[in-house]
């Protein structure tokens, strides 16, 4: 009896690690947890850190069950600026060093043609030091109107219900530099009086060598990926509270 109980929970094992995509778990070439939106970690556990609209959703995926949905509502009103906008979004957040090179990866869907402009999704890359100021990044340090490195979007131009890729290219790590964080990210100013959003599945945050360009293979993440999650779930702000330092990001991005 206690053989056949041995093989049966081996059998379990094997079955439950079989049907755990590669991607729910973190590992030493991608130090996202649950970058595949699989296990729903809180973030005291790692996992991602969600605010305004947004939510864990099995209504699409790229692969497995479920994805990061990012939505919002932006409308008209009677006084100016004549509408009022939203922001939301999921992150996390790893130590991150002067100099070092990031790269964030991924794939975005919009189940409706997105109404109005600006409305988009996005995935971005930013540095932050220790007092979690927004240092933005080394390309974009000139940039009038954004701080972080930002992907290409998903928008009232995409294609319906299609996967698309999301890239953010190299973003580099300014003095200063304590902690790099990754985003999803719906942004909607359009005043279109419409609830909508984009989904996100399959990220990839890569640590770059000093030599490497965008067609590199990711190097293997030289911290303590543990001590990693233990610092992104620190951002997390208290229940039902917006977190700073994604509206910090969001806010220095784009408006």
């Amino acid at each position: 009896m206690q053989n056949k109980t041995i093989i049966l929970c081996t059998a379990l094992l094997c079955t439950l690690l079989v049907s755990t995509p590669q991607a729910a778990l973190a590992d030493e070439h991608n130090p996202l947890r649950d970058a595949s939106f699989e296990l729903q970690l809180p973030p005291d556990q790692g996992g991602w850190i969600l605010f305004d609209e947004s939510l864990i959703s099995s209504d699409r995926a790229r692969s497995g069950r479920q994805s990061m949905y990012n939505a919002g509502l932006s409308r008209t009103v009677a006084y100016p600026p004549y509408f009022v906008g939203t922001v939301s979004g999921s992150f996390q957040a790893f130590p991150a060093d002067p100099g070092s090179r990031w790269r964030l990866t991924g794939f975005g869907l919009t189940h409706t043609t997105l109404q109005g402009t600006p409305a988009f999704g996005i995935v971005q890359v930013s540095f932050f030091d220790t007092a979690g100021d927004d240092l933005g990044t080394v390309e974009t340090a000139d940039s009038t109107t954004a701080k972080a490195k930002t992907s290409n979007e998903v928008n009232n131009q995409t294609p319906v219900d299609e996967w698309i890729f999301l890239d953010t290219g190299i973003a580099t790590a300014p003095a200063g530099t304590a902690t790099v964080q990754a985003f999803t990210l719906y942004v909607d100013y359009s005043g279109s009086n419409t609830a909508q959003g984009v989904y996100f599945d399959d990220l990839s945050l890569c640590a770059l060598e000093d030599d490497d360009d965008d067609e590199s293979d990711c190097k293997e993440f030289s911290g303590d990926i543990e001590q990693a999650h233990s610092l992104s779930s620190s951002f997390s702000g208290p229940p039902g509270s917006e977190n700073t330092y994604a509206r910090t990001s969001v806010e220095s991005s784009w408006f």
